[in-house]
Parts: C-alpha cells; sequence; structure tokens
C-alpha cells in the first residue's frame, strides 16, 4: 500500500513540477523578433538562426535538471519503502513514467503561456509592426531527455550497488579482488 502511495504522489508531484517548469520555460526563453513585412507575412529581424534553436535549449536543459532530480527521488523513495530488489525492478519504469508526466506537463503549459496563433496575430498587424515569435516546441525529441536522466540516475545506482555488492561478496569467501 506505501508504494502505490509513493507512486501516486510522485506521479502528481512530477507533473507539478512540469508544469512549474513550463512556466519557467515560458518565462526564460528568449524569442525571435519577426518584422511584419508589407506583404503581410512575418520575417525575422535581422538573421538569427540560434534564435530558433534556443526555446530547444532552455527545454532540454529543464528537462535533463528535472530527471536528474527526478531519478534521485524514484531511486530514494523506493530503496527506503520497498525491499531492495523489488525497488531495484520497479526503479525504472517509474522513473520513466514519472519523468513522461513530467515533460508532457512542461510541453503543454509551456506552449499555452508562450504560444499563440501567429496568423491570427499577423491577420490585424500592420506593416513595419515588430513581434516575438510564439513559444514553440521544434524538436520534441527534447522531452524524452526528463526519462532518460531518470533512468540515467537509477542505471549508475543500480551499477554502483551491483558493484559494491559483488566486492563484499568476494571479500566475504576469503577471496581478495586484486586492486
Amino acid at each position: 500500500m506505501r508504494t502505490w502511495l509513493a507512486l501516486c504522489v510522485g506521479a502528481v508531484s512530477s507533473l507539478a513540477l512540469g508544469v512549474l517548469l513550463g512556466v519557467v520555460w515560458a518565462g526564460v526563453s528568449p524569442r525571435v523578433e519577426l518584422f511584419v513585412a508589407s506583404d503581410g507575412k512575418a520575417y525575422p529581424e535581422g538573421y538569427q538562426p540560434e534564435g530558433y534553436m534556443t526555446d530547444d535549449g532552455v527545454a532540454a536543459a529543464l528537462c535533463l535538471a528535472a530527471g536528474l532530480i527526478v531519478g534521485t527521488l524514484v531511486v530514494l523513495v523506493l530503496r527506503r519503502w520497498t525491499g531492495a530488489e523489488r525497488g531495484v525492478r520497479l526503479a525504472v519504469p517509474v522513473a520513466v513514467i514519472l519523468g513522461a508526466l513530467g515533460a508532457a506537463g512542461l510541453w503543454w503549459t509551456g506552449t499555452r503561456l508562450g504560444g499563440f496563433d501567429l496568423a491570427e496575430v499577423l491577420a490585424t498587424a500592420v506593416e513595419g509592426e515588430t513581434l516575438a515569435s510564439p513559444l514553440r516546441l521544434r524538436m520534441p525529441g527534447v522531452l524524452v531527455l526528463w526519462p532518460a536522466a531518470s533512468v540515467l540516475v537509477v542505471f549508475i545506482v543500480a551499477l554502483a550497488d551491483w558493484v559494491r555488492d559483488r566486492d563484499t561478496s568476494s571479500q566475504d569467501d576469503g577471496v581478495t579482488s586484486p586492486r
């Protein structure tokens, strides 16, 4: 029962963290300035190819940081509340699910707060007006970084546990490992 409670709390917390990071993403991502031309279309003001990558770069950094945090918390909670063997089996799917929920919350909130229908805005814009481009995730693959970072933490901890247990078992057998 405690495990299910921990999973539910983790899912809600991860989704809430994703929503919070979506707000941060919408607030800190720089936008490309668009110039409304005489043909009614918006063109970048100056050549700014790096400007279109910043939305995705900020989202990627947020996803990596959150994935490391969530992965660490998954390991700590599962070690504390479940048996070691069962906790290891649960850690990877839990980390993936929590990471996916958080990344979905980040994407949904960020695009709702920072996005808008550019065609609708252009319909009422006048020639020469400058607009900030809408927040958009052009490479949705960056959302995979959250669950991937969480799983990486679980993998590193499991590998360290395996190495530690292997050293302990070889010393208990009276065999010393070469150093």
